[in-house]
């Protein structure tokens, strides 16, 4: 077992180790009281819907029940940075008792003006180099919350095995998103000593994918998406050159599968939703969110579509069909 996978053994302990202490006990939580909470994203996305449904899911189960004695207020960016400032000036003039981020767009500008109330950020790619935490063990001040952990090794292990082949891999980023640079060296570190060459192309909004993927199109032999919000709102510009290029695209997420790149190894984002509301449940019970150590969910499932394989002429192993969580044809 690789040092990688027993990392990610070890978190998934953690996670699982959090759920059955925190996730249980409800008996401290004032549920007489109705709580008003400010959730912020960027931009839509399936993954920010997939975290919104675990969040009010778990908090029915923890007894706040929406419309009843929980109050949200759901904000989108729709991906412009000034609409993103303008919804944390909002939630920083509310009499909200608690906010929720998700994302590290989202997360930092709620982070930046609201300093004497909770926050639990949700999905947050690496929230040190983002600055919202002063370590992932001790948050510090008023915010904490959970880590979406990208399984970048074993993304790009994914890509080897079904195309064995491929040298040069494509990027495309936004340099402006935290997470987005983080994502790129990240993915450099691991992908390097495996023989990979990356080819980078910048894309600042979302509507700049399609002319970011086909500027190297004709470099890269695949393309890998990066935990990028920006690339995430574009992908279907994304996979839809690498369709016509028939080179593979390993997603990100499921998402992006669904609608036609190749395979991912894909984060559950309802489980991120709901280890999020673990976190705000201890808050909600009294603890200071500077004492709860970031919470890395790396509930995973392997994700493939048939019809982009046929498309671009890669044949999946029958071991990876039947490991698959779902087979989108």
């Amino acid at each position: 077992m690789n040092k990688t996978w027993i990392t990610v053994l070890v978190i998934a302990v953690v996670a699982i180790g959090a759920w059955m202490i925190f996730g249980s006990k409800n008996s401290s939580l004032d549920t007489s009281k109705t709580i008003k909470v400010g959730v912020s994203q960027i931009t839509s996305h399936a993954v920010f819907d997939d975290i919104k449904a675990g969040i009010i899911a778990r908090f029915a189960e923890a007894g706040y029940k929406e419309g009843e004695n929980i109050v949200f207020d759901f904000q989108n960016a729709q991906g412009d940075n000034s609409t993103n400032a303008a919804i944390a000036q909002k939630f920083a003039n509310s009499d909200y008792d608690l906010f929720m981020p998700l994302g590290t767009q989202s997360s930092q500008a709620v982070a930046n003006l609201i300093k004497n109330k909770p926050i639990v950020f949700g999905a947050v790619t690496d929230p040190v180099t983002a600055g919202l935490v002063k370590s992932n063990e001790n948050p510090g001040a008023n915010i904490t919350g959970t880590s979406d952990i990208t399984l970048y090794k074993e993304h790009l292990e994914l890509l080897k095995k079904l195309a064995p082949n491929v040298k040069k891999i494509g990027l495309v980023y936004n340099p402006g998103e935290a997470n987005a640079k983080y994502g790129l060296e990240q993915t450099k570190k691991v992908g390097e000593p495996m023989g990979l060459e990356f080819i980078t192309a910048p894309a600042n909004n979302s509507g700049e994918v399609l002319s970011a993927a086909r500027s190297i199109v004709d470099k890269v032999d695949a393309f890998y998406m990066l935990p990028d919000n920006t690339v995430a709102a574009g992908q279907d510009a994304l996979i839809k050159v690498a369709i016509e290029a028939k080179k593979p695209l390993i997603a990100i997420d499921q998402s992006g599968v669904e609608k036609g790149a190749l395979a991912t190894l894909g984060t559950n984002y309802k489980k991120v939703g709901e280890r999020t509301v673990e976190v705000a449940l201890r808050v909600l019970k009294g603890e200071k969110p500077a004492n709860i150590p970031v919470l890395g969910v790396t509930d995973a499932d392997i994700f493939i579509n048939t019809t982009t394989a046929q498309k671009i002429g890669i044949t999946f192993p029958q071991d990876l069909i039947s490991q698959a969580k779902q087979v989108y044809k």
